[in-house]
C-alpha cells in the first residue's frame, strides 16, 4: 500500500494539480459560509445563477461529447439499427407516459418552477414572479422572488423555451425525455452489471411499471429531471472506473455538480463521486486530476449559498401550523409508518408498487450475502469488483442515507401523494439491484422469468386499477379548480386583471395579469383609477364560497373577502368537492370608500 502511494504521489505534475484541489478548497470554504450575507447571497444567485448554470451545463455537454467521440472510436461502429435496448426503453417510456395524463401534480412547486423556467427564459436571471403586465406587446414580470428550490431543472425547461418559444408544456417534454433517460440508463447499467438482455429488461419494466414514475413523468416537477441526472452521474462514475482518463474525471466531476443543483439532497451525490475518482486513482496507479476537477470545490459553492439564503427565510420553508422546525426527531415515528404503509401497500391510491418492493428487497438480502461471502474470502481469492458493481454499492449508500435522513423531515410521509415522490431514487436503486440479483439466482433458479412473471400478474391485478383511477391526478381538486378558472377567465375578452386569493403563478403563465386578495384589499384607490381609466376591459374576482349552515347554505371564504367598497357582480359558479368557487365581475369601487382605506 505504502508503495502504491508512493507511486501516486512520484508524479511532481500531480503534486501541482493536488496544491490547486486544496487552494480552491481552501477558497470554497470561506466564499460559500463567511464572506457573504444572506440577502448579499441572494441577489449573487438572481444575477449570477444563470451565466454559471449555463457554464456548467455546456461544460458537461463538451466532455460528455469528448467521451462519446473516443468510445465510438475505439469501437468500430456497426451500421446503425434499432436494438433491443432502443426498442425495450422506447416501449417503456410510452408505457409509463400513458398510465397517467399530464398535468400538474405537486401544484405550487410545479408552478413556481414553470414561472422561474419563463423568467431565465425572458431576463437570464434566477426569479419566480409574482406579478407581471403585458407593456406594449410584451410579458414583463414586475415583482419576483427567488424560490427554495435548485434551479437546474428550470434551467433545462428554459433552454427548451430559447429554442421553441415558451410553452407550459415544454416542462412535459423535458420530463419524458428525462424519463426516457432514465430507462435507458437502468438498460446499460444492468447490461454491465450482468452482461444479459433478461435482466435489463426486467430492471426497465419495474421502473415503467411503478404508477409513481409515470404520475411524475407526466408533471412538470422536478423529481424525473433529479432522478434521471443520478442514473447520468453513475453512468460517467461507470465509464470512469472502466477507463481513467482526464476526459471522464471532468464528465464525472461535472456532472456531479449539475446533479447537486438538481434536488436540495441531491448534493450527497458529491460524496460517492469523490470517492469514485479517488478509487480510480488507486486501480489505475495514477492521479487523473484535469483542471475542471481541480476546481471541483467552488463548483458547490452555490450549492451553499442557496442553502443558507433559504435557511435565513422561515417563510420559505413552508412549515404547518405548530411546527418550528424542518427536522426533528418527533417526526420520525409517523414518517416511518407512512413508509412502511406506502412500500407495502396494495391500495390502488397509493402509486407504489409492492412486487418492486418484494424483488427489491431479495435483491438486497442477496447482494448483502455475496458482500459478506466476499469479505471473508482470503484475499488471494478475491476477484476486484467491477465498475458498475462499486457505483451501485456507493449510490445505493447514498440512497439509503437520505432515505433515513428524510425519516427526519417534516413533511416525508410516503403514504402522502405529494411526498411519495421522494421514493422514486429507492426505486431505481431497487430495480437495478433486481436486475443484478435475478442474473445471480439465474444459475440455479430461473429468477429472471419468475420475476418477470410476477411482475406481469401484479400488473394486471394490481397496478392496472392505480393506472385506471389515476387517484392523486384525477382527485386533485386544487388543480380541477386552477383549470377551470382558468378556463373561464381566458374565454373573457382582454384585457382583464385578475383578483384571487391563490398563488398568482397559474395566471401569469398563461399571460392572465392577477393580483392577490390581500394587496387588492390595500390598493382599492388605485384599482378604481385603473377601472376608469378602462386599463384591463374589465377586473375579475376569483373567490371561495364553503357550507356554513346545516342546510349548507354557502359564504364567502374569510380569505376572499373584499371590503364593502368593492361591487361585485357574480358571473359563473361551479362546486369542487365541499366547496365552490365563483367569478365575479367587478364592477365598481366607491370613490369615498376607496379613498378611505
Amino acid at each position: 500500500m505504502i508503495q502504491r502511494l508512493a507511486h501516486l504521489l512520484g508524479d511532481r505534475a500531480v503534486w501541482g494539480r493536488l496544491a490547486l484541489f486544496a487552494l480552491a478548497a481552501a477558497a470554497a470554504l470561506p466564499l460559500g459560509f463567511r464572506l457573504f450575507t444572506p440577502e448579499q447571497i441572494g441577489r449573487m444567485i438572481v444575477h449570477g445563477g444563470y451565466p454559471f448554470m449555463l457554464l456548467l451545463f455546456v461544460g458537461f455537454v463538451y466532455f460528455a461529447v469528448r467521451v462519446a467521440r473516443r468510445i465510438r472510436a475505439e469501437n468500430a461502429p456497426a451500421p446503425w439499427r434499432p436494438g433491443a435496448g432502443v426498442l425495450v426503453v422506447a416501449a417503456a417510456t410510452i408505457f409509463a407516459v400513458a398510465t397517467d395524463s399530464f398535468a400538474h401534480k405537486v401544484l405550487f412547486d410545479e408552478y413556481v418552477l414553470q414561472g422561474t423556467a419563463w423568467h431565465m427564459h425572458a431576463t437570464k436571471e434566477i426569479g419566480a414572479p409574482i406579478r407581471a403586465y403585458d407593456f406594449a406587446g410584451t410579458w414583463l414580470a414586475l415583482d419576483t422572488f427567488l424560490d427554495k428550490r435548485p434551479y437546474f431543472f428550470a434551467f433545462v425547461v428554459s433552454l427548451l423555451h430559447d429554442l421553441t418559444g415558451f410553452r407550459v408544456e415544454n416542462a412535459y417534454v423535458v420530463n419524458v425525455a428525462c424519463a426516457a433517460v432514465t430507462l435507458g440508463v437502468a438498460w446499460w447499467l444492468v447490461r454491465r452489471l450482468t452482461g444479459r438482455r433478461g435482466p435489463a429488461a426486467l430492471a426497465v419494466a419495474l421502473i415503467a411499471t411503478l404508477p409513481l414514475f409515470g404520475q411524475n413523468a407526466t408533471g412538470a416537477g422536478m423529481e424525473i429531471h433529479n432522478l434521471a441526472m443520478i442514473a447520468v452521474v453513475a453512468a460517467a462514475a461507470t465509464l470512469y472506473l472502466e477507463r481513467p482518463d482526464e476526459d471522464r474525471v471532468a464528465l464525472l466531476v461535472l456532472g456531479a455538480a449539475l446533479l447537486a443543483q438538481c434536488r436540495y439532497e441531491s448534493a450527497l451525490f458529491v460524496v460517492p463521486a469523490g470517492l469514485i475518482v479517488a478509487i480510480g486513482w488507486w486501480r489505475s496507479a495514477r492521479v487523473v486530476l484535469p483542471w475542471v476537477a481541480c476546481l471541483a470545490p467552488l463548483l458547490l459553492v452555490p450549492c451553499v449559498w442557496l442553502d443558507r439564503f433559504v435557511q435565513s427565510k422561515e417563510i420559505l420553508w413552508q412549515l404547518r401550523e405548530g411546527e418550528t422546525s424542518r427536522f426533528a426527531l418527533s417526526y420520525v415515528s409517523g414518517n416511518l409508518d407512512g413508509a412502511r404503509r406506502f412500500f407495502l401497500s396494495l391500495a390502488p391510491e397509493q402509486a407504489n408498487s409492492l412486487w418492486l418492493t418484494i424483488t427489491g428487497l431479495v435483491a438486497l438480502v442477496v447482494a448483502m450475502v455475496a458482500a459478506v461471502r466476499w469479505v471473508f474470502r482470503p484475499r488471494a481469492a478475491r476477484a476486484a469488483w467491477s465498475p458498475p458493481q462499486v457505483v451501485i454499492a456507493l449510490f445505493g449508500l447514498v440512497v439509503a442515507g437520505n432515505l433515513a435522513l428524510l425519516m427526519f423531515y417534516y413533511w416525508s410521509r410516503l403514504d402522502e401523494p405529494i411526498a411519495a415522490r421522494f421514493s422514486l431514487p429507492v426505486y431505481f436503486t431497487l430495480a437495478v439491484l433486481t436486475g443484478w440479483a435475478a442474473h445471480a439466482l439465474d444459475r440455479r433458479w430461473p429468477a429472471t422469468h419468475a420475476a418477470v412473471a410476477g411482475l406481469a400478474l401484479w400488473t394486471v391485478v394490481f397496478g392496472s386499477r392505480a393506472y385506471a383511477h389515476r387517484f392523486y391526478t384525477e382527485h386533485n381538486q386544487v388543480m380541477h379548480e386552477l383549470n377551470w378558472e382558468l378556463e373561464q377567465i381566458s374565454s373573457r375578452p382582454g384585457p382583464v386583471l385578475l383578483i384571487t386569493s391563490k398563488a398568482t403563478m397559474p395566471f401569469l403563465l398563461q399571460r392572465i395579469p392577477a393580483l392577490n386578495t390581500g394587496i387588492a384589499r390595500a390598493r382599492a384607490a388605485e384599482l378604481a383609477w385603473h377601472q376608469q381609466l378602462g386599463t384591463f376591459r374589465e377586473i375579475l374576482v376569483s373567490r371561495v364560497l364553503r357550507p356554513t349552515t346545516a342546510d349548507g347554505d354557502p359564504a364567502i371564504d374569510p380569505d376572499d373577502v373584499l371590503p364593502a367598497s368593492f361591487q361585485l357582480e357574480p358571473l359563473v359558479r361551479k362546486r369542487f368537492g365541499g366547496r365552490w368557487i365563483e367569478v365575479c365581475r367587478l364592477t365598481s369601487i366607491r370613490p369615498e370608500a376607496a379613498s378611505a382605506q
